[in-house]
Order: C-alpha cells, then structure tokens, then sequence
C-alpha cells in the first residue's frame, strides 16, 4: 500500500479518536455523561448538549465505513497480485496502530469496536509482506489459522459458561453486554493471532535453519 494512501486512512482515524475523546470529556464534564455511560432509547430525550457526542459518533461510523471500502478495494486488489506472483500481500506495519480503535469500546464507543484490537495483526502481516508463499509458508499458515481459531473457541466456551454462571450476579442487560464483548474480543483475537503466529512460526523456522547453517 502505497504511503500517501496509508497517510489518507490513518490521519482520519487520528482525528476521530481525538474528536471522539474530547466529545466524551465534554460529556462527562458538562452533559451528565450522557450517551457515555449506556442510555435507554426508549426514554431519551434530545438535548443540544448531546451535539458533540452525536457528531463524533456519526463521524466514527463514518470513518468505519470508508476504512472498511478502502480495505474492500486494496484486499481485492492484492488478491490479484497474489494470483500472479504467488507472494503475500504488500502492506505497510502502521496499520497495525488501527489496532488502537479497539480501546474505544472502554469509553462507551459500542462492543463491537473491540474488534479493531484484531487489526494489530496489521504490523505483523506488513512484516511479511512480499514474502514468497512456498509450501512450508502455507503449512505455517494453516497451523496458525488453528491455532488462533481454536484460541477464539476457548472464549466462546467461557462465554457461553459465563451466561449460564452470570444471570445469578448481575442483570440481563449488563450479562448482554458482556457476552457481547466477549465475542468481539474472541473475534479480534482469532485475527491477530493468525497473523502473529504465523510471524513466529515462519522467523523460527528461518533462525531454525540460519543456526543449522
């Protein structure tokens, strides 16, 4: 990916954040931290002191959704690429700092933003962009797709044990939401496992083989 584009995804996401940060400090600070801690919809009732939380939120969903067409366009771009000359695709480590969304769902930003932790396999994938996919690379990969699914398996099961232990210490609406959560994180860490694993897989295997030498 080529550096100005990069520059075109992640000073936006910057922006947002700080816009986002700065919209929930106001919030807290002069708004009763509404629409920061979870609010009731049927009940809510519009406030002008509710501009900046609602903006930034819009404006985050918004950037969500242009990141996710950029991506769209580069993965299928890249896919080609790889078709032709049987190497990884060609991305940039900084991207793995998209990674840091993910914090936002500590500030009221909505479970599903945990799923940007998966993005730090960015910096891991970038490492290895270019690199040729012969057939110990495609066995390191498969086995670092297992491992990283059966990882996310394991907090699925606790989670599915967490609904059936929860319900007794703590409402419905607060066990949702940390079931939720859960299944963010369990989705976030089967991508960034598959991605670092195969990174230490495959520089194991090569300071393997350096030493042999």
């Amino acid at each position: 990916m080529k550096r100005n584009k990069i520059k075109q995804i992640v000073i936006p996401g910057i922006v947002c954040i700080i816009l986002f940060g700065v919209s929930i400090w106001y919030s807290v600070r002069y708004n009763e931290s509404r629409l920061v801690v979870p609010t009731d919809l049927e009940t809510y009732k519009f406030s002008p002191k509710d501009i900046p939380m609602i903006c930034s939120t819009v404006l985050t969903m918004v950037y969500v959704c242009y990141l996710l067409v950029c991506l769209g366009k580069t993965s299928i771009w890249q896919k080609k690429n790889i078709l032709k000359t049987n190497r990884t695709r060609i991305i940039s480590p900084k991207l793995g700092f998209l990674g840091f969304f993910g914090f936002l769902g500590f500030i009221g930003g909505g479970w599903f933003r945990f799923v940007f932790f998966g993005f730090f396999g960015f910096f891991f994938e970038g490492k290895m962009s270019n690199t040729l996919m012969d057939e110990r690379f495609r066995e390191n990969k498969n086995r670092a797709q297992l491992m990283a699914l059966k990882a996310a398996f394991t907090v699925i099961i606790i989670t599915l044990f967490f609904i059936l232990v929860g319900e007794s210490f703590m409402g419905m609406e607060s066990l949702f939401n940390m079931v939720y959560i859960l299944i963010a994180l369990s989705i976030a860490l089967a991508i960034f496992l598959s991605e670092y694993l195969l990174y230490r897989y495959d520089h194991d295997e090569y300071s393997s083989d350096e030493h042999i030498k």
